[in-house]
């Protein structure tokens, strides 16, 4: 199935996992062992998994990854990642999309992912980006946490898909698994107010664990979550 021209909607609270979705998304697109029943990633043991290319914002990384060569098989991925909010003109945009166009050179997988995309909407872009999305055969993905000001034609073009919060145990278990998987120590306890004092908000949650991963061996303890993890207001 040819991926590119393909074009999604993630819509959900802010902070609620919609970019940390699309990037294990791209993980998966790029796993050389993927499974076919669960469609799970493997445990980093290929080539491309043990690059974390769900931590990259590089177009065209697995082009280099070839490169090298490393071995790798699958289809060669690259990965776009548009902040909206840091787009002023259509002709900035214009300029983004065009210059990932010429680096990737359209072979392989396309991923073109622009986030808070309503952004673009204020400020009277909604024509460029569909022209865009109908002449450049990427895998289009979009998000944002408010989807009402998106424009009729835009939204019928688009495939969409509603996120939120998990529930406690699920942020638990999660946590939990990220931490094993990046080789993080933690304490059950601190788990546990990790997800309490983040209010079950994904993106928060994890900047608990980027804080514990500066120092792996002591790790996730309750003590670095009380005193160490800062939350911001408005989190």
């Amino acid at each position: 199935m040819d991926l590119n021209r393909l074009c999604f909607l993630l819509v959900g609270p802010s902070r609620s996992g919609k970019t940390a979705l699309v990037k294990f998304f791209l993980r998966c697109l790029a796993c050389e062992r993927l499974d076919p029943i669960t469609l799970n990633p493997c445990d980093r043991t290929c080539w491309t998994c043990k690059l974390r290319p769900e931590t990259s914002d590089h177009g065209g990384l697995f082009v280099t990854l070839r490169a090298i060569d490393t071995g790798a098989t699958g289809p060669e991925v690259h990965f776009l990642h548009i902040d909206c909010t840091k787009i002023r003109t259509a002709v900035d945009l214009d300029d983004r999309l065009n210059s990932f166009s010429e680096t990737t050179a359209l072979d392989g997988i396309i991923v073109a992912y622009l986030d808070e995309v309503h952004r673009l909407v204020n400020r009277s872009m909604d024509e460029t980006l569909l022209k865009a999305i109908e002449e450049k055969p990427f895998l289009w993905i979009l998000s944002t946490a408010k989807p009402g000001p998106l424009e009729d034609m835009l939204q019928k073009r688009l495939l969409k898909f509603i996120t939120e919060l998990p529930t406690s145990e699920e942020l638990a278990d999660w946590l939990a698994d990220r931490c094993e998987e990046w080789g993080i120590n933690y304490e059950p306890e601190a788990i546990i107010r990790v997800v309490e004092k983040s209010n079950r908000i994904v993106g928060t949650a994890l900047h608990a664990l980027a804080l514990a991963s500066l120092d792996p061996d002591e790790g996730l303890t309750v003590n670095l979550v009380e005193n160490d993890w800062i939350v911001e207001l408005g989190e």
